[in-house]
């Protein structure tokens, strides 16, 4: 078998959207990890509190009762930053009227949800009229924009990542770039491309832009930021 042929198999949407469901699996069991060890945790630890105050309560006089209200703070920020965490967990979904708004307007609601959630500023930049796309690239580029923003603030340590979206001829480009701190990118495909666990967030990525025909494409350096490009097919 040739290179070219093999890089032809190696991304075809059969074989992407088998790994892709080995991927989704992966996430699932981490987001599940996530809100057993964070917001489940908390829950149980104010439940906690609420009983032992339950029990002073029956205890103390009317003078010794100021003497909880530390208690109750504390019962308050763990309830406060659970449900927080919730919040976020559930925004990793996407909304149920998804199918019904354009590309742009799901986009623009993904970043705003992205800058209340971790106060950062996206520089967002479109350029020209973007086409209506079918339902499977809406969800690929959703998917891909929600976990390079999602990098780079876990990641990059820089303030203002940049998002541009454009139309080449056929074709509906992505771009996702920040000027942090960067690493050396582990390949993504061919024979020696990696599955180590810490990088399941850019196999998603490659393999959700295979399943629509697509290319991608990640660039970084020590020191010298990070820029993720996609390409995808307008009708896809």
């Amino acid at each position: 078998m040739s290179d070219a042929a093999a890089r032809e198999e190696d991304t075809s949407p059969q074989i992407a959207g088998r790994r892709i469901l080995a991927v989704t699996e992966e996430e699932l069991q981490r987001i599940i990890l996530d809100i057993h060890d964070g917001p489940v945790q908390k829950l149980f630890a104010a439940l906690s509190q609420v009983n032992l105050l339950q029990h002073q309560l029956e205890r103390a006089s009317s003078s010794d009762s100021n003497a909880l209200a530390p208690g109750l703070v504390r019962i308050a920020l763990l309830l406060e930053d659970s449900l927080n965490e919730i919040r976020t967990f559930l925004g990793t979904f996407r909304p149920p009227e998804f199918a019904k708004r354009d590309l742009l307007s799901v986009l623009e609601g993904l970043i705003l949800q992205h800058e209340a959630m971790t106060g950062l500023r996206v520089v967002f930049q479109v350029n020209g009229e973007l086409p209506c796309v079918a339902l499977p690239v809406k969800i690929a580029l959703y998917r891909i924009l929600q976990e390079a923003l999602s990098n780079i603030y876990r990641h990059a340590q820089t303030q203002e990542p940049h998002v541009r979206l454009w139309v080449e001829g056929d074709s509906l480009w992505l771009e996702v770039s920040d000027e942090g701190v960067g690493f050396t990118p582990p390949p993504l495909s061919g024979p020696t491309a990696t599955e180590r666990q810490e990088h399941i967030g850019l196999r998603g990525m490659r393999e959700r832009v295979a399943l629509v025909g697509g290319v991608f494409d990640l660039w970084s350096r020590p020191g010298q930021g990070t820029c993720i490009t996609v390409k995808v097919p307008c009708n896809g």
